[in-house]
């Protein structure tokens, strides 16, 4: 009597837990909670994944780009800024800065650069545009051929250099209809970065 009263308790306790337990295919997948960091991972398709965290959208907590590849949804900016140093009895002739831009999508992105003082400027006198943009990088099919196919529509440049020192912004636009993603590195032996202020 003892084993049937043991059996029908197993089996009662079996049929609660079936029924009060969801089956696997019944349970809903954990969400992932929306990563801290900008950059995005190979598998990550949709630019407007990634995170703003650490990126400015204006001139007041610009720093330096991240080394990765990052989102930027439509109509949207992202600023960074740089120092440039220039000592003019080590610095002869003044060395230059590199701006590099990578895109996803060709001509989807475009980027400028300013100084605090042409963008204080610039308040007074619309008419006034940047120091400098990006133009796409030369790429040699037809040594012979000054077409346009000459150009690589997804990758930006820009150099210079000057004899003194002053802050930079570079200021990422997307002006098209569609989210896209970038890379931007900024290089030099004259370059440097302040930290942003909090």
């Amino acid at each position: 009597m003892k084993i049937k009263q043991i059996y029908q308790l197993i089996t009662v306790s079996l049929l609660l837990t079936m029924v009060a337990v969801k089956p696997l295919s019944a349970q809903s997948a954990p969400t992932a909670t929306p990563s801290a960091s900008p950059c995005l991972t190979a598998n990550q398709t949709d630019p407007r994944i990634a995170s703003l965290a650490g990126i400015s959208t204006g001139p007041d907590n610009a720093g330096a780009p991240l080394d990765c590849w990052v989102g930027l949804d439509a109509h949207q900016w992202h600023w960074y800024k740089f120092r440039y140093g220039y000592n003019a009895r080590t610095d002869n002739p003044p060395h230059q800065a590199y701006v590099e831009l990578m895109m996803n999508s060709a001509s989807c992105i475009s980027f400028e650069l300013w100084t605090p003082e042409r963008l204080k400027a610039k308040e007074d006198d619309p008419s006034l545009g940047p120091v400098g943009t990006g133009s796409p990088k030369f790429m040699p099919v037809d040594p012979k051929s000054g077409s346009s196919k000459n150009l690589n529509q997804s990758t930006l440049l820009w150099s210079g250099s000057q004899a003194g020192s002053s802050t930079f912004y570079v200021i990422v636009k997307n002006r098209t209809d569609a989210a896209c993603t970038y890379h931007l590195s900024i290089t030099g032996k004259s370059v440097f970065y302040l930290k942003p202020k909090k």
